[in-house]
């Protein structure tokens, strides 16, 4: 799925970023957590920008409009570091 996501800084600049959003992929041992700051809940999508930047998002997050579930499932990269905290 992809979509367009637009960015104003202080109503003076748009930025219109082509974003491609997947249902994250858990580990089993490891629950996978929103990169936004401060926030704690669990990520559900994989956001990936036109630079092939990552990004963990929540449902609150997310710029998606479809729900995770209806997405298609990826893998976060190996090579990037993610908040996790051990699974119940």
């Amino acid at each position: 799925m992809t979509g367009t996501v637009w960015l104003v800084a202080a109503n003076l600049v748009t930025l219109e970023l082509r974003m491609e959003f997947f249902h994250l992929h858990h580990p089993e041992d490891v629950t996978v957590l929103c990169d936004r700051k401060g926030c704690e809940r669990v990520a559900n999508y994989l956001e990936v920008d036109d630079h092939g930047r990552e990004y963990r998002a929540c449902a609150m997050h997310t710029a998606s409009k479809t729900h995770a579930s209806r997405l298609p499932t990826r893998e976060p990269s190996p090579d990037l570091p993610f908040r996790s905290r051990p699974a119940a």
